[in-house]
């Protein structure tokens, strides 16, 4: 126990080489975090050997070895000590340090999220700097499907990166070998031609290019409250103006927006402008608080854009890879609508939390580019593909979709059930784990979202009226139930 002490508060870089040495601050915020007997006077005591030394800087040898030898002198408790060593080992920097340091350099493209600081993760759970836990309701977008922590993906990114970490995309690799033999049976039927990429907007960006290069048209459909990321030609076809008018964005002549689940609306804007392209999300999600397409839309739409000659290209960045299943085997949304998109995108779980997206589309199409058209330095590098390979092999073995069904019944029953117990709204949209429910305000869902985390579970970004949650696709049948009771304490905490 010593000497695992003294590694975390001395790092031992032949282990650790990505972690620093503890700073007086962390320790003392650590000891804070546990809330034992005699608890104060081993901070007395510890605050004593650190003296006036600067609290953030990293501690010395001789410091930490003080340290040490009086916590195990004191007859601190095993348990409180093991406690206190995995806390100073998940992270060596205080909570205000790390939040001080993100508002001084990073620049500020998005709120920072500063309420809760994770350091480590298992399954659906996550962990804070202050020792506290959460069920994770939000998976990271619905990146992380398959949970934190995932030993196999873990252990096969290790071994990739001992072997090879980066190849060039236009370079024959064994990673991606490995995925292509694995990955078909998952797709639909002919979109088997991948350009693989980093991030969603990413792939939307490209798919857009390809789309393009395809038909020749400039001209595309995008759909109001539709969201496709925030990459110069994501954002251009995202419905929001405030993603899109602080960069000149707002009134782009090739971009039209159709009302969602209205088919007039796409065939006037298609015979008015002659446009051969349409993006959309078949389940709106950040934007539109999960809004559903109907199946007679999606029908009338695949149907009018083959009598126009037009190309529909299916943003599956955020439904795929079983989020939003209503049976087994729906990989992505386009299946549970029993069609086929010309151009799909897909991202956010894909890798089971490590960044890789792809473009994927038909044959036909994927001839439509040509050498120099594009380009990507990281996109499908051995890492990337390595993770993909085991998250979607684990996916298929897990039987996720099924779990995905299942798990889907129990949240909309339970859900139906706290609505009508506390009077709310009742509109619940949920399709497979891509849920929204309405409670009624954003100022109401704003503090039910801060009433669960004082019941340990984390929520996702919400849209007006609407509490969205995108629970990992592994969820247990006990952590819905513990999410459903947390939700009706978090409600009664707020009436």
């Amino acid at each position: 126990m010593k000497q695992k002490l003294m590694n975390a508060l001395i790092n031992d870089r032949s282990q650790h080489p990505e972690r620093l040495n503890a700073t007086p601050e962390r320790i003392l915020e650590v000891l804070e975090n546990i809330s034992k007997k005699n608890m104060n006077e081993y901070s007395k005591n510890i605050r004593s050997i650190l003296g006036t030394y600067p609290k953030r800087q990293e501690i010395t040898q001789d410091i930490a070895e003080k340290i040490c030898n009086y916590l195990v002198s004191a007859d601190m408790p095993n348990d409180v000590l093991s406690s206190f060593t995995d806390q100073l080992m998940a992270s060596e920097i205080s909570t205000d340090e790390a939040i001080e340091l993100h508002e001084t350099y990073k620049i500020p493209v998005s709120t920072l999220e500063k309420d809760l600081v994770p350091v480590s993760g298992k399954g659906c759970w996550l962990m804070d700097t202050k020792g506290k836990t959460y069920l994770d309701m939000d998976s990271n977008y619905s990146a992380t499907n398959l949970g934190m922590a995932n030993e196999e993906i873990a252990k096969g990114l290790y071994n990739q990166a001992s072997q090879l970490i980066s190849m060039k995309e236009d370079r024959v690799q064994i990673a991606r070998t490995r995925f292509f033999k694995t990955i078909i049976p998952m797709m639909p039927q002919g979109l088997n031609y991948f350009y693989f990429q980093n991030s969603g907007g990413e792939a939307v960006d490209k798919a857009l290019k390809i789309a393009k290069a395809y038909t020749g048209s400039r001209h595309v459909i995008a759909f109001k409250n539709g969201f496709h990321g925030r990459t110069h030609g994501a954002v251009s076809v995202t419905w929001n103006e405030k993603y899109r008018k602080p960069f000149g964005l707002d009134h782009e002549d090739w971009v039209h927006f159709a009302e969602f689940n209205n088919v007039e609306s796409v065939r006037t804007l298609m015979e008015k402008k002659n446009v051969k392209i349409i993006i959309l999300e078949m389940i709106q999600g950040e934007e539109a608080g999960n809004l559903a397409a109907t199946q007679t839309f999606i029908d009338e739409l695949f149907e009018l854009a083959g009598e126009k000659g037009a190309i529909v290209i299916a943003d599956e960045v955020q439904t795929g890879f079983g989020r939003t299943a209503v049976k087994s085997n729906d990989w992505f949304a386009c299946m549970g609508y029993n069609v086929i998109p010309d151009i799909m995108t897909i991202g956010k779980s894909f890798g089971g939390g490590y960044p890789v997206t792809a473009v994927v589309t038909r044959k036909e199409i994927s001839q439509a580019m040509k050498g120099g058209y594009d380009g990507s330095t990281f996109g499908g590098n051995p890492m990337a593909m390595t993770a993909a390979l085991i998250a979607t092999r684990q996916m298929r073995e897990l039987d996720v979709t099924g779990n995905v069904v299942a798990r889907s019944r129990q949240f909309e029953e339970g859900l139906k059930h706290v609505s009508k117990k506390y009077g709310l709204p009742g509109e619940i949209r949920i399709r497979g784990l891509m849920i929204a429910f309405s409670l009624g305000s954003s100022e109401r869902v704003h503090a039910v979202q801060e009433a669960l985390k004082n019941h340990g579970v984390m929520s996702s970004l919400s849209t007006d009226k609407f509490m969205r949650i995108l629970p990992p696709t592994i969820i247990s049948e006990k952590e819905v139930v513990y999410f459903l009771e947390a939700l009706e304490k978090s409600i009664q905490d707020t009436m």
